[in-house]
């Protein structure tokens, strides 16, 4: 039986291969000459060689490392020029003769027939065992062990390396895809969520309702995010869209909402941060959070003092009364803010608030009357003045004037409702007084209060001049500004930019009144204009916030268009006519206050065409802040 010895296509017969093992033991220490001309070199000595030998196993499978040559003519080269049998001695000489003993090259077999080859202690000699140089290039790791069980070549598993690449490569970018898509949907989520803070701290802190569509719209647009919005009184409704899946995602958001100018402030300027990529999302979002849990800055006592000065303050001037009865009407609006604070606590009491506070003070004040120097009506309509349906009247009017007809109709007829909620009360309390003292309230229908006020009495009992205005329009413009939780030393909120404007709005509409006697829709007009005016001037020339500046000036219209003939018209009339005829007040009352809501609307929209004749960038929303 012949078995031949491949390498690389040459063929060695095992006959050779035991002659040149006998030649190896006669070999001089000059060395041997070998039949191809070659010298071989002597071999005192089985060094190790400088490279990892093979396993010593019997096991004629056994795995062996084989170095990877750059091509096949190395490989060829390289083995016929060093191949030897073990002991050394001259290559082997390709032939082909018969063999017994097995060599393991490359995966074959081959047998030798020679007695020498009887000597060999091991019946399986491997490649790695034989006298191998180092060729440079040759060892290049990545190639597995030929014969294994595989049972692959170089050239083989050089392809089976390339799929394995391939394959590597793509899981590769299948996870840079997914590591992608997930940071994508996280930064979407992310910027939604503060879309939503954002909306519902401008809802707790008193926005103007009648821009937070567009407002929020146009940070959608600046954060590359497809968000449509409708906003309800106290509730948002939220539709995120994505076009990718072609879905949408729907959120409610429902939030009641009360004046808090500082924090409004902050809000602002965390917003104004994000559209002009100086803050991140994320920073933003945890900025708000905490905003909204802040305490507010002025609580307890304070707020009650605050609530008896504003009272006390605006009694002189918008009501015709006296020293005396500011000093009367300043503990009546210190027990409605305290009566107020503790009802928040009682929701079943804050339903009938307005009704039962307005009772309560107009009996008050009907026993202060009944002295005959203190004015029922100014004492009266001073006390109630910070419940007043101003900042709700001014919201309603203003969502209508922008198309937002269904939270401004429902705004305008909740204000409506209650003033005829308040005048109501202050009718019952009056009533109250009269079957309690059995005598009607002195001065009850007298609204300038001649009848009281003795005009050669002494300076305390006068009607307050009109000098007394320099002194009470300022202080009731800074307590007013400090009620809705205006921060006393800001930077960014001067009190004294508050305070001028609402002194500006106050005297225009002072002497327009003068002019244009019982129009109250025209007077409300030309205050709303100017503070309207001065207040978005200020906003755009000195990069401050116009709605911020401007909301106490709107505010201080109001109570001087309820004031002649206003609420108070329930006390007055229910004490000598009918009930029938006090049905038809209320809606008297409610017209008044509408004619009083339409000029704070258009004053208030011409102030900002003349400062904004262009609008602002649609990019990022500019000048959606002012009124």
């Amino acid at each position: 039986m012949r078995s031949d010895l491949f390498l690389s296509g040459i063929r060695y017969s095992a006959d050779d291969v035991a002659q040149k093992a006998k030649k190896s033991k006669t070999a001089t220490s000059s060395g041997t000459a070998s039949p191809l001309g070659a010298v071989t070199p002597p071999h005192p000595k089985q060094e190790a060689p400088p490279y990892p030998l093979a396993s010593t196993s019997n096991s004629a499978d056994a795995d062996m490392s084989i170095p990877r040559s750059r091509s096949t003519g190395d490989l060829i080269g390289a083995a016929a020029a060093t191949l030897a049998v073990p002991g050394g001695g001259a290559p082997l000489r390709p032939t082909m003769t018969g063999s017994s003993a097995k060599y393991s090259l490359f995966g074959s077999k081959s047998t030798i027939g020679a007695p020498e080859a009887a000597k060999v202690k091991r019946s399986s000699l491997h490649l790695g065992a034989l006298p191998m140089p180092h060729i440079p290039g040759w060892a290049t790791p990545g190639w597995s062990t030929p014969g294994t069980e595989e049972g692959g070549t170089p050239f083989s598993e050089w392809g089976a390396s390339g799929e394995e690449k391939r394959r590597r490569r793509r899981r590769e970018k299948k996870k840079r895809q997914e590591v992608y898509i997930t940071m994508h949907v996280a930064e979407i989520l992310q910027r939604q969520e503060f879309i939503l803070k954002l909306a519902r701290a401008w809802m707790m802190f008193g926005a103007p309702s009648h821009r937070l569509e567009a407002q929020i719209q146009a940070t959608a647009r600046v954060l590359d995010i497809q968000v449509s919005c409708m906003y309800l009184p106290s509730v948002m409704l939220f539709s995120f869209g994505d076009t990718a899946t072609h879905t949408s995602d729907t959120k409610f958001l429902k939030q009641t909402s009360a004046l808090d100018l500082g924090k409004l402030l902050d809000a602002h300027r965390i917003y104004w941060r994000v559209i002009h990529d100086q803050l991140g999302v994320g920073e933003a979002s945890q900025q708000l959070d905490e905003l909204m849990k802040k305490r507010v800055l002025y609580q307890g006592w304070i707020t009650v003092v605050i609530g008896g000065f504003c009272s006390a303050f605006i009694t002189p001037i918008s009501f015709k009364g006296s020293f005396v009865d500011a000093l009367a009407a300043f503990p009546l609006g210190a027990l409605l803010v305290l009566v107020q604070n503790l009802s928040a606590r009682n929701e079943l009491y804050s339903n009938v608030f307005e009704i039962t506070i307005a009772g309560l003070l107009s009996f008050i004040a009907g026993a202060f009357a009944a002295s005959k120097h203190v004015c029922y009506a100014a004492v009266a309509s001073g006390s109630v003045v910070l419940i007043l349906p101003g900042y709700i009247v001014l919201c309603g009017s203003l969502e209508l004037a922008s198309r937002s007809i269904i939270s401004g109709s429902v705004r305008l007829c909740y204000s409506i409702i209650y003033s005829i909620f308040l005048g109501f009360g202050l009718s019952i309390g009056a009533e109250l007084f009269h079957a309690v003292s059995k005598q009607r309230v002195w001065g009850a229908d007298d609204y300038s209060c001649t009848s009281v006020h003795d005009p050669e009495g002494p300076w305390w009992q006068r009607t307050a001049g009109p000098y007394w205005a320099f002194l009470c329009v300022p202080g009731f413009s800074l307590f007013l500004t400090l009620r809705n939780q205006s921060p006393l030393r800001r930077k960014e909120l001067p009190q004294y930019v508050a305070v001028l404007i609402s002194c500006t709005g106050w005297v225009t509409n002072r002497f327009s009144s003068i002019a244009f006697p019982g129009r109250s829709d025209i007077t409300s007009a030309l205050g709303s204009l100017a503070v309207g005016l001065a207040g978005n001037l200020y906003g755009r020339f000195f990069n401050g916030t116009a709605f911020v500046v401007m909301i106490t000036g709107i505010l201080f219209q109001l109570p001087s268009g309820l004031a002649n003939g206003g609420l108070l018209s329930f006390a007055s009339t229910n004490n000598s006519v009918g009930s029938n005829y006090s049905y038809g007040t209320g809606f008297q009352v409610a017209e008044q206050l509408v004619s009083v809501a339409v000029g704070l609307t258009v004053g208030l929209f011409c102030s900002a065409v003349l400062v904004h004749p262009f609008g602002g960038s649609r990019r990022r929303g500019g000048g959606l802040f002012s009124l």
